[in-house]
């Protein structure tokens, strides 16, 4: 609980720009889903574990407001006339990489890679979520760029996400993007890589002034961007301190007589230094800790850190966030939500809160007397890259999106059950065990937000991937 206030209080920074009430008004156009397409990123698209895969694609949260708006998901085999709400579907165990997946001791990457299964289809996706996307790639990127990322197989050089939504003609839009302007840089622990404000909200705007004059008569809804360090796992996971198999900070004896913090290279300087209180080190660095970087030389003929190979080796820069980051990166993700309310207000497009359901999540939420928290690989709500949510997660995150269309509406579409989802989320959950992380399971938990896409060059938009 310590942990959770110290990013409670770092974030109060923000609060007061987030003391924004979702504006009420006259939502355009309707609930008709006739026609639906989305825009977004990773969790759009329903990438889980490190893994845009068709075992999850279905559960992306588009796939769940489409199912419980009464539409039916296609199949790989559809055809471009067929009736149904396509998703551009990957054979497991996926695409960049296999699944992340939890074998009892350790966190690992499924070998292999899968592929697209409806590269054919005949027109553009229903869902154009592409992992790794920015505000401003929706604008810009088309599919057929190198760099193009998983925009490859899912715009397929068609077009932009934005502009494939308008091209059928949808009756109903729904948006969440903006995670990638902040997650690409909390990765590396560098809020010099945030897109700045002014590039973010000309991109929001731009994206849905192009939106309303393309699709006039759509209804439209877009959300919040989470603004708690305490929600995923990949921000709040690990101590600062050198911690136990159950992640627990080690009380050392006299003559130290409490807890010993982490060492790691400061950016800009070469001496190693002391984790600051309250900082934040990044669950991906947790294979490196496990074979003994960041402990500090003091202890390197102490067991069983004498054990380990790389005791006396400092962490990096990269996977640190200090409070003063903490505070940068709270701030940029407080000025996105300010600019994604009032561009959403301009256009009367209602607002789904996800800001408040990741506020839920690190506290832990209660459905049906099962308790589910961010806990890594046990929780339930986060998947196994520490990033991306469960299936169980996917359908909160639709069913606020379906309580804010229905509120602005007056609609009637019911929130899906979670019970279904339970068994597809890992035979560990709610297990509460311990956890290795190997290497190449590191690697991919981070991996989709290092790359970058091109901006748009008008405006010198930055594009960090998600």
């Amino acid at each position: 609980m310590t942990r959770i206030r110290s990013f409670v209080r770092i974030a109060a920074v923000a609060l007061l720009a987030l003391a924004i009430s979702i504006p009420m008004f006259a939502a355009r156009g309707s609930a008709n889903f006739t026609k639906f397409v989305a825009i977004g990123d990773s969790y759009g698209a329903g990438y889980e574990a490190g893994s845009l895969n068709e075992r999850h694609q279905v559960y992306s949260w588009p796939a769940i407001i489409a199912k419980q708006a009464g539409l039916t998901i296609c199949p790989a085999t559809a055809a471009a006339t067929d009736n149904c709400f396509a998703v551009p579907l990957i054979s497991y165990p996926g695409l960049p990489g296999g699944e992340l997946v939890y074998n009892g001791i350790s966190v690992v990457q499924v070998p292999g890679s899968g592929a697209p299964l409806m590269s054919g289809f005949g027109r553009p996706f229903n869902n154009l979520s592409v992992p790794g996307y920015t505000v401003g790639a929706v604008l810009t990127i088309k599919g057929t760029e190198p760099i193009a990322g998983l925009g490859l197989p899912i715009l397929r050089g068609l077009g932009t996400e934005v502009d494939q939504a308008i091209a059928q003609q949808p009756t109903f839009i729904a948006i969440w993007i903006g995670g990638n302007d902040f997650l690409g840089a909390v990765s590396q622990g560098d809020p010099t890589k945030l897109t700045s404000k002014d590039a973010f909200t000309a991109a929001y705007n731009s994206m849905l002034d192009k939106l309303v004059a393309g699709a006039p008569n759509a209804g439209m809804v877009v959300g919040t961007l989470p603004q708690t360090f305490a929600g995923p796992p990949l921000t709040s996971r690990l101590p600062s301190v050198i911690f136990d198999s159950s992640f627990r900070p080690v009380q050392f004896p006299a003559p130290v007589n409490g807890t010993v913090p982490f060492f790691y290279v400061p950016a800009g300087t070469t001496t190693p230094a002391a984790v600051p209180a309250g900082s934040i080190v990044l669950l991906s660095a947790l294979s490196r800790i496990q074979q003994g970087f960041g402990i500090p030389p003091t202890l390197k003929t102490t067991p069983p850190f004498s054990l380990l190979p790389h005791t006396g080796e400092p962490l990096t820069d990269a996977e640190i966030i200090t409070p003063a980051e903490q505070a940068a990166f709270a701030q940029g993700i407080s000025d996105y939500n300010a600019a994604i309310v009032a561009s959403a207000s301009a256009h009367s497009v209602p607002v789904a809160d996800i800001k408040g359901l990741f506020d839920r999540f690190a506290t832990g939420v209660s459905y049906g007397g099962v308790t589910l928290t961010n806990t890594f690989v046990s929780g339930g709500l986060f998947s196994n890259d520490g990033v991306h949510l469960t299936d169980i997660g996917y359908a909160l995150f639709a069913n606020e999106y379906i309580k804010a269309i229905n509120a602005a509406y007056g609609s009637e579409v019911p929130v899906a059950s979670i019970a279904q989802f339970f068994e597809n989320n890992g035979a560990n959950f709610g297990t509460g065990a311990s956890v290795i992380l190997t290497p190449a399971a590191a690697s991919a938990m981070t991996s989709i937000f290092q790359e970058t896409v091109p901006a748009e060059p008008a405006k010198k938009l930055r594009a960090a991937h998600h």
